[in-house]
């Protein structure tokens, strides 16, 4: 959550260029998560759902800002666009039937997945794009979420896992071009 504060502050300084169509369907995503969050029975602690949802959504209002407004999609996020609200509508329609409610997971990382997939082409299309820093240090946070999980089920290391390893994915392009580039280690942040 604080990996945030860094990446806003790099996209208002215009240092880095976030892919605006993959933050916007994470800021859809974290909105459909927040809006379900307690009737799926998780009323302990709703913060990641709110900065699940209040992240995405900073992040996509300055990169518009950025960009002076939206920009059209190309066809790959028209694809990642409706793959994503497949998933997402899917999920919605089995998010409460309790023998269902894994599978509701399992469809709420593939729409995350489908957002993360524009993000992951620019990063390796554009790597001067954006910065390792911010999507390591998201990368370990959800590695450290692995070690606390006490009750080992699949359903309970699909979602940490697979932010651990978006996170890396993101980072490495942007890590190795900094690498061979000889990069300073201050626009690594």
């Amino acid at each position: 959550m604080m990996s945030i504060i860094p990446y806003s502050i790099r996209i208002y300084q215009s240092k880095i260029h976030p892919n605006l169509t993959g933050w916007s369907l994470w800021t859809l995503i974290g909105l459909a998560l927040l809006l379900t969050y307690e009737s799926s029975g998780a009323k302990a602690n709703i913060w990641p759902a709110v900065f699940g949802f209040t992240n995405p959504l900073l992040i996509t209002i300055l990169v518009a800002k950025q960009k002076g407004g939206w920009s059209k999609p190309d066809k790959w996020e028209w694809l990642c666009i409706l793959l994503c609200v497949v998933s997402l509508v899917s999920w919605l329609t089995v998010r409460n039937v309790k023998e269902l409610a894994q599978f509701a997971l399992y469809l709420a990382i593939i729409a995350d997945g489908c957002a993360a997939i524009p993000t992951f082409r620019l990063v390796w299309m554009q790597p001067d794009s954006d910065r390792p820093f911010a999507w390591a240090f998201f990368a370990v946070g959800y590695g450290l979420a692995i070690l606390a999980i006490t009750n080992h089920t699949f359903a309970n290391y699909a979602l940490p896992l697979w932010m651990f390893f978006t996170g890396l994915g993101i980072a490495f392009p942007l890590a190795i071009h900094r690498w061979k580039q000889r990069v300073p280690l201050a626009e690594w942040i």
